[in-house]
């Protein structure tokens, strides 16, 4: 948006000559008509996120082989007949800290390189409570209608043959190795994730329309969960979230809606080895029910209270929606990105 406007490096006399538009700053129109200098910046913030996205997949295909390194940099005595043995503890710090560099590193790089100044790229203004707070109840209703969404594909794909899977973590067994797991799974995501695709990435698209740039980041948001069960859930959750933080002008409630959600699947995981499978989905059900009460309360009070809240910002854009959205998801690093996403998805995708 604002950042992206180009009046501080033109000069006066060129401006002369050059016309001003909102979200694509100035241009010679006898030189570069609007639509395409639209397109040339669509398509470049579609190559930007791509590399992006391809760093991260490099990074998370490295991961294993820095963590090796690392550990016998660190405890050369650990290796024993080839093995690498190691408490849990020091495991999941490592894995926590190789899944907060492998999306800081290349996203943070591409908001440099686009100057995103961190009031823009990270928005953490003091919401209203109650907007806050009806947002974190609608986004849990969300995800359990997300999650609903997951199942039926599950379902549907084994009707045909096709069973999907996720990434399975072993729970550590001591107290510091729970203590990392939780913040890996529940703290760390709700933050770096959100400052990620809610911050850097949706802000940086919203030039070309607030529609626009939730569509899309919610998108990337899901393709880069590199897993088919995670996908929807992450992509509607995510259109939640990117639209509760555009009307609160702060990440602050998606952080509260993904703490919330995460807490809660981790929470379910600890308990179930205690209790019988017809109690624990017994309190999964009621956990949904309850979930979705709160939902449609906190829907009702804020159309009664915000009467716009279920609308966003028109866009000042000359291409229409869809060439929008066609120029961003063709552009190269960004297919290769997608490509490379899918491909690592593969391990969890097996014939039943």
């Amino acid at each position: 948006m604002s950042f992206y406007e180009e009046q501080a490096g033109i000069p006066e006399q060129e401006r002369r000559t050059t016309v001003y538009h909102t979200g694509n700053g100035f241009y010679n129109p006898y030189v570069e008509p609007l639509w395409k200098k639209e397109r040339r910046l669509i398509r470049g913030a579609g190559n930007g996120i791509g590399l992006a996205a391809l760093g991260y997949v490099v990074l998370s295909l490295l991961a294993g082989v820095i963590y090796a390194v690392l550990i016998q940099l660190l405890y050369p005595a650990s290796k024993i007949h080839g093995l690498l043995y190691v408490t849990e503890t020091t495991e999941w710090i490592f894995t926590l800290l190789n899944y907060v560099f492998t999306l800081i590193i290349p996203f943070g790089i591409y908001a440099l390189c686009v100057k995103m100044p961190f009031k823009i790229a990270v928005p953490i203004k003091k919401a209203k409570a109650d907007l806050t707070f009806a947002g974190l109840f609608i986004g849990l209703g969300v995800g359990v209608v997300a999650s609903y969404a997951t199942t039926f594909l599950q379902l549907g794909l084994e009707a045909v043959g096709i069973g999907i899977s996720m990434p399975e973590y072993e729970v550590p067994e001591t107290m510091p190795g729970i203590i990392i797991y939780v913040i890996a799974l529940t703290v760390a995501p709700a933050f770096i994730e959100e400052i990620i695709f809610r911050g850097i990435v949706m802000q940086s698209l919203r030039r070309f329309g607030d529609m626009f740039a939730l569509v899309a980041s919610a998108l990337i948001f899901g393709i880069f969960h590199l897993n088919l069960i995670q996908m929807p859930y992450a992509f509607i959750l995510g259109l939640c979230i990117g639209y509760f933080v555009m009307r609160t002008g702060s990440l602050w409630v998606g952080i509260m809606i993904h703490l919330v959600n995460n807490g809660v699947a981790v929470a379910f995981e600890f308990a179930y080895p205690y209790m019988t499978e017809e109690i624990y989905y017994l309190l999964n059900s009621v956990y949904n029910l309850v979930c979705i009460i709160l939902s449609v309360a906190a829907i009702l009070y804020t159309v009664s209270k915000y009467k716009d809240i279920f609308r966003l910002e028109p866009s000042r854009n000359v291409l229409s929606p869809g060439k929008r959205c066609l120029y961003f998801l063709t552009s190269p690093a960004l297919i290769l990105a997608m490509i490379a996403a899918v491909i690592m998805t593969v391990p969890y995708i097996h014939i039943l």
